[in-house]
């Protein structure tokens, strides 16, 4: 019997995903079935997006996506298994990945997020949610502050991408490839990006487990930017854009609960 056998990779170029993510898709035939694994070796959960076309076989996925947790050896994807032993079999399958659960729904809107600077210290929002200058359609903050300003975790979670050897910055949406930023992943599921820190500034690297208030970079200006500032937002993974924006409170002056406004300035008491 003649079985064919075609594998794609796919790596979709989304900003934070445009790393080559550290996941690997393979097949083993075991007591006649065809056995699809997936190895992630990334610090949170993985999305593995299995796309088949199968001849005279059948797949036990019960949805598109299958989710790999963090740190995981050989966890099965999918099982493929012959209909009629008598009749010719081929299939191919394509994998892409997206860190973190693309399902996910729910997650903890009113979390009291930490402004992401030392006490006593005061920071303009040059441009908040929905700006004209490059935040349409995206629930982002420009803190406009001094490049070397020590940059604080806001929540408490995990690193899972660190890139601060970029330098140099440009007004032109190209130059968002030579962004330098940390990415943190959350116990409810979400992510939050510190983005346009310094050259060589990360404190922190894949892996760690971080509190908030932590010291994790220094500010900058580096890749799409115009000027110093540290670009923060959060965001849960989606299938079709890559990842969805989400609004964040954060605890001000007198310790109230608010969204942030584009113009205003927040000092962190």
């Amino acid at each position: 019997m003649k079985t064919k056998i075609l594998i794609f990779f796919l790596f979709f170029q989304i900003s934070l995903f445009a790393q080559k993510r550290d996941v690997q898709v393979y097949r083993e035939f075991v007591d006649g079935k065809t056995i699809v694994y997936a190895d992630n070796n990334e610090f949170c959960p993985v999305s593995v997006v299995i796309r088949t076309e199968l001849v005279n076989m059948k797949s036990s996925l019960k949805k598109a996506f299958v989710l790999v947790p963090a740190q995981t050896k050989k966890f099965a994807v999918t099982e493929l298994t012959v209909i009629d032993k008598t009749k010719k079999v081929s299939f191919k399958y394509q994998s892409s990945f997206f860190l973190g659960n693309i399902d996910l729904r729910k997650y903890d809107i009113n979390f009291p997020y930490e402004l992401p600077y030392n006490k006593g210290e005061e920071y303009l929002i040059g441009q908040g949610y929905n700006g004209t200058i490059s935040h349409q359609n995206e629930f982002a903050l420009d803190f406009i502050m001094p490049i070397g300003t020590e940059i604080l975790a806001s929540r408490d979670g995990i690193v899972v991408d660190v890139q601060d050897k970029n330098s140099g910055n440009c007004v032109q949406k190209e130059c968002a490839e030579k962004n330098n930023f940390i990415v943190v992943y959350h116990e409810d599921g979400t992510f939050a990006e510190y983005t346009h820190i310094d050259t060589n500034s990360a404190m922190v690297k894949k892996g760690d487990s971080i509190k908030t208030g932590d010291k994790i970079a220094l500010s900058g200006n580096v890749g799409w930017s115009s000027g110093p500032h540290l670009h923060f937002f959060t965001f849960a993974p989606d299938i079709e854009k890559g990842r969805i924006s989400i609004k964040s409170k954060f605890r001000t002056k007198g310790k109230k609960l608010e969204f942030l406004e584009e113009k205003e300035s927040y000092l962190k008491e």
